[in-house]
């Protein structure tokens, strides 16, 4: 019994930390944007210029990406995108969240609205047009890990996301521990924390087989 009883221990720890590693690494599996290159053009465009039946169609399809991701509507008790500000967020209850950040349909769909903005603005260009097309390019690579940081995910749906760079409370870390990434760390936080319990009630049970 005493021998069991530390096998069991022994294979739990290394299940907590093989979690703990995961976490880690998916945290390291956000956006690597580049640095904006010169010459890039002022894009001011933001995605409240959709219109709102196609960003009322763009939420519904965020939400089934998030729903699908955790395994359906029942698993994601944190699911929302508003139509109106297009904040959103996404939290499976069983697992981490780990579809890529930059295929999510609301970042897409930001990221290409701005390096359209981006091209529109090189057909004004009477100079160097070619060279202002690659510049959007080499920029905006939306579907990619290279594709610019979004800031429109919150924690709430009242929440008012950011359109042109991090709001001051979010961690710009280019590895994406603010941002797309936070619900990752946030609910890889959150199982770690389920296990703990479970953790304390095995090393109880072992020590006292071991004094008995």
């Amino acid at each position: 019994m005493l021998f069991s009883s530390f096998t069991l221990l022994a294979a739990f720890h290394i299940a907590v930390l093989n979690a703990q590693a995961t976490t880690e690494e998916k945290t390291e599996t956000a956006l690597q944007p580049i640095d904006k290159p010169a010459g890039l053009p002022n894009v001011e465009w933001g995605i409240l210029k959709i219109d709102p039946a196609s960003r009322e169609n763009l939420c519904q399809r965020q939400i089934a990406y998030c729903s699908n991701n955790c395994g359906g509507p029942s698993e994601a008790p944190k699911n929302f995108c508003n139509a109106t500000t297009m904040a959103w967020g996404c939290g499976c209850s069983r697992k981490t969240p780990d579809f890529t950040p930059f295929l999510w349909p609301v970042v897409q769909a930001e990221c290409s609205g701005k390096a359209q903005e981006c091209q529109m603005i090189c057909n004004t260009d009477k100079i160097h047009p070619s060279t202002c097309a690659a510049t959007c390019n080499a920029y905006y690579q939306c579907g990619t890990d290279k594709a610019p940081q979004s800031y429109l995910q919150t924690q709430n749906p009242s929440d008012s996301p950011s359109y042109n760079g991090p709001p001051k409370s979010i961690n710009t870390n280019p590895n994406g521990s603010g941002g797309v990434a936070s619900n990752t760390t946030q609910s890889s936080d959150a199982n770690l924390i389920q296990i703990k319990p479970l953790y304390y009630f095995i090393t109880f049970t072992s020590a006292a087989f071991f004094n008995w």
